[in-house]
Formats: structure tokens, sequence, C-alpha cells
């Protein structure tokens, strides 16, 4: 069996994508910071999943590369079939079935390193215009991250450089975190490192807003009027980017499902298409990623808040068995509700027929009830003044008798 891979070259990870029985599978390998050479990790990764794989002949690489620098170093590192991440993209929106009838597209890439804003005409692949900054990327969100917490004095600034680079580690945790929650507490030295999801607004919202211009300017710039944004990158998980590009630029925003797989998934995908095989992946191939490892714990966990929320904790409904929706406050309790004695077996009547059936009114009917004590006689009213009934005061005792003055 001929088998493939997709690559995609990234500031911090290089990440592989190749089919799987049960849909794909997705390794990432770190780029370290210091490391200028990007493409020996490539060429390491090919060759770490090529030894994972060993019962399937690996002949076909799709590398997407950023530009021509890059596609030129992994070129000469890897015999591979490069193609622009741009059209690795589109290629597996197009294979996602997400793209609707949009034409003009406007790619949002957000990396660790920076942004690349691309105006794409779909039909035909051609970039209409393009701009790419470092004045916003998951690298200075991590920083803001990192100095708020430190200007705060909620942790201790790092000893040493050891420590620093943990301090990191942990600040970009945060932010993935608060990618599905609204706050976050990661520990370790120097301190919990607690972050809300209002706070990481406050700290990035002018990044996200410069970052809205220069997309509006790369649209303006392009000569074309865009029909949709899609976020793409590891930044596309941040929830204030798509609530913001969608209100500055008054476009739809498509966010795929693992955002930053999508050039990897089109680079195999245009890899195998172009390999002349009879194995071809198809849309569904990627479509329900494999999760490995420690994704599927805090996959169970998610799990459990929600069966937690539909049955616990505040609900409101409960599900009937035809599908209704009852609310819970209605359902009387066992001691709300008073037995009643097993009905002895009947026939069933047919459905026109009526069946009077006494309820426990009428059992109680035949009970005899005391007799009702009379009421008591009107108070005396007021004439000329309105109808207000006076209570009846009791008598005054008698006065005792004045003693007798003798002479009197």
């Amino acid at each position: 069996m001929v088998s493939v891979l997709g690559v995609s070259v990234g500031a911090s990870a290089v990440r592989v994508a190749y089919p799987d029985d049960e849909g794909a599978v997705f390794r990432s390998f770190p780029v370290d910071a210091a490391s200028e050479h990007p493409e020996h990790v490539v060429a390491d990764a090919i060759e770490t999943v090529r030894a994972e794989r060993a019962a399937d002949d690996v002949q076909v690489f799709g590398v997407a590369y950023r530009d021509e620098a890059q596609a030129a170093a992994v070129q000469a590192a890897i015999d591979c079939r490069l193609v622009p991440e741009v059209t690795a993209a589109l290629r597996m929106l197009e294979a996602s079935g997400q793209l609707g009838d949009h034409s003009t597209l406007v790619f949002y890439d957000l990396g660790s390193s920076g942004l690349t804003v691309t105006v794409v005409d779909r039909l035909t692949g051609t970039v209409l215009g393009t701009a790419r900054t470092d004045e916003i990327s998951g690298d200075v969100v991590d920083r803001l991250i990192r100095d708020h917490q430190l200007d705060e004095k909620r942790i201790a600034p790092p000893a040493d450089a050891a420590a620093e680079s943990a301090l990191d580690a942990r600040c970009r945790r945060a932010k993935e975190e608060l990618s599905t929650n609204t706050a976050v507490c990661v520990p370790g030295d120097g301190g919990l490192l607690l972050l809300s999801q209002d706070i990481l607004d406050s700290l990035i919202v002018r990044h996200v807003e410069a970052s809205a211009r220069l997309a509006r300017e790369v649209i303006e710039s392009s000569g074309r009027a865009a029909d949709a944004v899609v976020l793409i990158g590891g930044g596309a998980h941040i929830p204030l980017v798509a609530s913001l590009m969608e209100s500055w630029l008054a476009l739809p925003v498509i966010v795929p499902a693992q955002p930053e797989l999508v050039a990897a998934e089109g680079a195999a995908l245009l890899a195998q298409e172009h390999s002349g095989t009879s194995h071809r992946i198809g849309a569904g191939g990627f479509a329900k990623p494999v999760i490995r490892g420690g994704a599927l714990a805090g996959g169970a966990l998610a799990v459990v808040a929600v069966i937690g929320l539909g049955l616990g904790v505040g609900g409101s409904h409960l599900q009937s068995s035809d599908g209704d929706a009852r609310p819970v406050a209605t359902q009387p309790s066992d001691a709300q509700m008073s037995p009643s004695p097993a009905p002895a077996p009947v026939s069933t009547p047919p459905p026109s027929a009526a069946v009077s059936v006494p309820g426990p009114a009428e059992e109680e009917a035949s009970v005899p009830e005391p007799a009702p004590a009379p009421a008591p006689a009107p108070r005396p009213l007021i004439p000329g003044l309105p109808q207000i009934q006076l209570p009846t005061l009791p008598p005054p005792p008698p006065l005792p008798p004045l003693p007798r003055i003798p002479g009197l």
C-alpha cells in the first residue's frame, strides 16, 4: 500500500498529517526557537513517521511552505512535493465543504511568529493581495500574559533561563485553555497563574483591532469585495479574534475544527492527488481526526461536564421517551403523590368507550362530615358611618362601693 504524508512548517512546530483506518493521525514536532533551519526538523519528522509506519510504502510527501526561501531550504533537505500554504489550505477547505458559495476569501493566518492576511480567488486559487506582520502573534499574546502576571505581582519573577522558559510555557498553556474556558489556573514555580477570559481580551484587544485594520487594507488593495474570512493557525482558537473580525469586516467568519492543521491536511490531499496511485484520500479522510494520548482525557472531562449540566446542575427540563421536554418542576415527587392500591386486572376497553373511574374526591364523599359550627352573629354597626364592623367589648366589671362618711 502506498501512503502519503502532509507536512506544514511553522515557526514553533512542524506538523505531519497522514491517513489512518479510523480517520487521520496528526503528529507535531517542536521547532527550537534558536534554530534557523526548520527544514532539518521537517526531514527528521518525516523519517520518524516513516519508521513508525514501516508496513506502508510511504513514497509521497507534500510539504506546505510559506515563502520561496523556506521552499528552497526544504527542497534542499528532502525530496518532496512542495505546495504553497494558501493552496494547501484552500484544498482542505474545499474538501471539508465549509466554504459554501463564497468566491473571494480572506485567509487570516495567525501563528506563533506572526500574522499573514491573504485575499484569494477561490475558483483559480490566485492570490489577489497579501500582507504579513509580527505586531500580533501567538508569542506576542504569551508575552502580554507574562508581563501582566509579573506587573500585578501574582507570580514571582523567574530566577534563571530555565524558569523563564517554564513560565513562557505556562502562559502559552493558559492562552490555549482559555479557548474553551472562561478562567484558568496554571500551577508552577513562582505561584499560581490565574487568568480570566475578560483579562485576556483586555490585554490583546488593541492588537486584534490593529490586525482587523490590516485585513481591511489588504481587502481594499486587492480590488475585490471579499465574501468570507477564514481563520487558520493556532491563533484562530482565541474567541476574541473571530468576534472582532466579524464586526470590523462585516463578513461571515469560518473557523475550521483544527485550524492549525489545515495546511498539513491540504498538503497531504494535494500530494496524494498528484501521486498517480489508485488509493486516494477523500474529504472524509481527515474529517474525523483520531485523538491520541492526553487529548482523550480532556475530551472525557468535557463529556462529564456536559452530562453534569444536563442532569444535575441547575437542569430545568427532562427528556421524555416520546421526545417532548417537560419541566422538572411539574413532576410530582413521591412525597407529594398519595399511594393508591394496585388495580385488579380488567379488560382493556376500546378507545371509543368511556370508562368512569371514581377519583379520590368521590370516594371521600361517602364519609359523613361533622356539622359545621354556627357562624357568629354579626357585630353591631354604627349608623351613618361606613359599614365598618367594630369588635364587641365585654361589659366592664362593677365598681367597688364607696365608703360612707359619717355625718353626711
